[in-house]
């Protein structure tokens, strides 16, 4: 294995939208991906190879807000964890003890775990606003959505040991992919592009007019630190200076004065009050703008007892439930997975945003019929369904329901339901299921020989059929394009 291909494994399971389409093709077909990056799409005399734009998909955040990204190709998304992997040394630690970033890097050979660093990052703010009198938290407005390319590029070929291919290449990446536009180009929660984002903050903590005495950062989100209240209001106005020359702006919302670290972003509901009292070992967790929510590993030094697991279940039910409160309360409750069941369907129509974790608690739950019956009644409810949502519920149903009774009802109404998301149908149609009326759907796409994420996660999905019939179908759907033979040379492999 590649030591590309360990990082984009390591990563997959974390990131908005992670389609096996792409991990297949980079587990089983890399070498052949890599070619045509390198020699194809990089080389200036076959100008008929190009990134492609890449398709816009929509996750979801707390209180109905969206996050607007893309989701990468398998030729584009293993170039990204390529590039950024082989100049992995570009991206380094604090600058100075009074000037601390942490995160987004590679130390001992592997990336940086998100929640390890994260929680040395709110030890190390805590740790300051005690030695402190005064402190100043803020973070940027739609950060990822707001860098500028040239901005980025520049960056990026500004560093030592970048050759000047890389940073041809990198530009080329971020211009097509965006098809052509200079903002709302880098992708969301994908660690290499986390990297990138978080690095290219280091020019304000290289700043030598910031005179706090203390500054630190984890990826746009900022603590200032001094015993002068005025130092710190000077270097708000310079910082946000420095950031308004690169077209970034301070999140007004998000802006505080003098409030403990670890409680910048918490709103101290009852709710939270409430759950503090039963697990002790509770903490916050914020949201990073322009990246996924951070998801901390808690340490329950003992099983929960009845009490405790029937005190969680009943928060559950309150109507003024916080989104954060109810994806933390799921997260003590895995190994109580079958009790939280009858509460999914509250919990799938009032949060959103928290299907992901319901996702991971579904590993736990044995009654898998109820399973079905919890997701159908959904999807049946006429309730307005967002990508995002329809994406992992895809996923609980691939990997936790298949052989299931409504198994095949399930699939066919996350189908119809996704008639207007590609990512999302895409995510149906790469489950290699051939009953049903799949197999046919899939034909439908393949046949015509289209190119775009519907074919490919078609292609995929086709896997399981017999050689014979599988590669008569890929033949076809092969000659549409460069990436659909890609594609379909990897789908024969499998």
């Amino acid at each position: 294995m590649s030591a590309t291909q360990k990082f984009y494994k390591a990563d997959f399971n974390s990131t908005l939208f992670p389609l096996k389409t792409n991990l297949l093709m980079v587990e089983n077909h890399e070498e052949e991906i890599s070619k045509y990056i390198y020699q194809c799409i990089l080389d200036e005399a076959k100008s008929a190879d190009n990134f492609l734009a890449q398709q816009r998909v929509y996750a979801t955040k707390p209180r109905g807000h969206l996050r607007r990204t893309v989701k990468l190709d398998p030729v584009a998304e293993y170039y990204i964890y390529d590039v950024i992997y082989r100049n992995r040394p570009i991206f380094k630690g604090a600058v100075s003890d009074a000037r601390i970033s942490f995160g987004y890097r590679f130390q001992g050979g592997a990336p940086v775990p998100i929640h390890a660093a994260f929680r040395e990052y709110t030890q190390c703010a805590k740790r300051h606003t005690q030695t402190y009198q005064h402190s100043l938290h803020f973070d940027i407005a739609s950060y990822f959505n707001s860098v500028y390319h040239h901005d980025i590029v520049n960056w990026f070929a500004s560093k030592d040991g970048v050759t000047q291919k890389d940073q041809e290449a990198l530009g080329k990446f971020f211009r097509e992919i965006n098809s052509g536009r200079s903002v709302d180009f880098l992708p969301h929660g994908i660690y290499p592009c986390k990297m990138i984002g978080n690095e290219f903050l280091k020019f304000i903590d290289l700043s030598g007019i910031l005179k706090s005495s203390v500054i630190v950062r984890f990826m746009d989100d900022f603590c200032l630190f001094d015993n002068s209240e005025t130092v710190i209001q000077q270097d708000f106005v310079r910082i946000q200076q420095l950031l308004g020359n690169k077209g970034l702006n301070i999140n007004p919302s998000k802006t505080f004065v003098d409030k403990n670290a670890t409680d910048v972003k918490e709103t101290i509901t009852g709710i939270s009050r409430s759950l503090k009292q039963i697990i002790k070992e509770t903490k916050s967790v914020p949201t990073e703008s322009g990246v996924e929510l951070v998801e901390l590993e808690w340490e329950v030094e003992r099983k929960l007892s009845a009490d405790q697991v029937n005190a969680l279940l009943s928060l559950l039910k309150d109507e003024t439930l916080e989104e954060g409160d109810a994806d933390l309360i799921l997260s003590f409750l895995r190994t109580h997975s079958d009790s939280v069941l009858g509460h999914f369907p509250s919990l799938l129509q009032r949060f959103p945003n928290i299907t992901k974790h319901i996702y991971s608690v579904c590993s736990g739950i044995a009654d898998k019929q109820g399973l079905v019956k919890v997701v159908l009644d959904h999807l049946n409810s006429g309730a307005y369904l967002l990508e995002y949502q329809l994406f992992w519920l895809g996923m609980i149903a691939e990997d936790y329901l298949p052989g299931v009774h409504g198994y095949g009802d399930l699939l066919i109404r996350l189908y119809e339901l996704t008639a207007d998301y590609k990512i999302a149908r895409a995510k149906i149609l790469e489950i290699p299921e051939q009953g049903f009326g799949l197999k046919e759907i899939r034909g439908e796409y393949l046949k015509t020989g289209q190119s775009d994420w519907l074919s490919w996660a078609s292609a995929i999905g086709s896997r399981t059929l017999k050689v014979a019939e599988r590669n008569y179908m890929l033949d076809y759907f092969s000659k549409g394009s460069p990436l659909n033979f890609l594609v379909a040379s990897c789908a024969k492999k499998l």
